[in-house]
C-alpha cells in the first residue's frame, strides 16, 4: 500500500516515546489489512476495534444518521436499495447481501449529497455500481 514513509517514521518514534508532562497522545488508524500495521512497525495500539462490514439493509440507519442523512432520504434510499434486491434482513432470505465497510459507505454518502436534489438515487447507484 502507498504510505509516506516520513509519515510512517515520525508515528513510530512519537508512539514509542511518552507525550510531555500534561499532553495526551491519540492515534486513530484505520485498515482492512490490519497485519499491514503490524509489518511496517506501527504494532503498538492499545486498543482495537473491529468494526464488521454492513451486511444488510437493517443496519444502514445508524449509518446514515451519522452521516447525517436525512432521515426521508434515509428511508428513501433503503426502500429503493430493497426494490435493487438486497437483504432487509440478516437472515439472508430477502436478497442478496451488501457487505461494505463503514468508511466506504460513509464515503458513498457524502459523494451522493453532493446532489441533494437525487441523494438516495446517487446512493443505490453507486452501491449498485460495486458489483453487489
Amino acid at each position: 500500500p502507498r504510505f509516506s514513509n516520513t509519515v510512517l517514521q515520525n508515528l513510530i518514534i512519537l508512539m514509542g516515546r511518552r507525550p510531555p508532562a500534561g499532553h495526551r497522545l491519540l492515534v486513530l488508524a484505520t485498515t482492512s489489512l490490519r497485519p499491514m500495521l503490524t509489518d511496517v512497525g506501527l504494532d503498538s495500539f492499545d486498543a482495537e476495534l473491529r468494526v464488521p462490514p454492513i451486511t444488510h439493509l437493517s443496519q444502514l440507519p445508524p449509518v446514515f444518521d451519522a452521516a447525517r442523512l436525512s432521515p426521508e432520504e434515509s428511508s428513501r434510499a433503503i426502500k429503493m436499495l430493497e426494490q435493487a434486491g438486497f437483504a432487509r434482513h440478516g437472515d439472508g432470505d430477502d436478497g442478496r447481501p451488501l457487505d461494505i465497510g463503514v468508511k466506504r459507505l460513509i464515503n458513498i454518502i457524502e459523494r451522493a449529497k453532493q446532489q441533494p436534489d437525487a441523494v438516495a438515487e446517487r446512493l443505490t447507484s453507486e452501491l449498485m455500481g460495486l458489483g453487489m
